[in-house]
């Protein structure tokens, strides 16, 4: 998941599906996630579950959300909603992860990710996580460029 920051706090929040020729970033609206979480609700009640299990449903479809994309055509994907674009792999010269501190004691970061292409630069932010980066540089390899200390899904010494 990337977001892209907007104003006041808000954010724009793309999937980013990676295929053999390209990486599309499919924008989440928010008319998406309500759309998720009302049918999640309504199957929730249509099998008698009570508020919590209506609940729990709800979260799953909003975190599960992306995995549609799994099953959908990537020209599905990028003709989705007008904020869907693509850039490919092979116009991609480099990206840029950067670890930044949400706190002041330095206990929650988060990934600044720079894609820099043919087509331009385009920034995001992710939560730290070695899956998402070990799919980057398993499609990108040399071009993705790691902050100091981030090595491997298993071995990351922060420093």
């Amino acid at each position: 998941m990337f977001r892209k920051p907007k104003s006041l706090g808000r954010w724009d929040t793309y999937t980013g599906v990676i295929t053999g020729q390209r990486i599309i970033f499919a924008q989440m609206t928010q008319q998406m996630m309500n759309d998720a979480v009302k049918q999640s609700r309504d199957q929730a009640k249509a099998e008698g579950k009570g508020f919590w299990g209506q609940w729990a449903d709800q979260l799953r479809a909003t975190f599960g959300y992306s995995q549609r994309y799994l099953s959908m055509q990537p020209d599905v994907i990028v003709a989705e909603t007008p904020g869907n674009f693509y850039l490919n792999n092979d116009s991609i010269v480099e990206i840029k992860v950067k670890l930044k501190s949400l706190d002041r004691e330095n206990t929650r970061n988060e990934f600044s990710v720079e894609f820099h292409s043919n087509a331009g630069k385009y920034e995001y932010h992710m939560d730290e996580n070695s899956d998402s980066t070990d799919l980057l540089k398993k499609v990108y390899g040399d071009r993705v460029k790691m902050p100091f200390g981030y090595f491997s899904k298993t071995i990351n010494i922060k420093l």
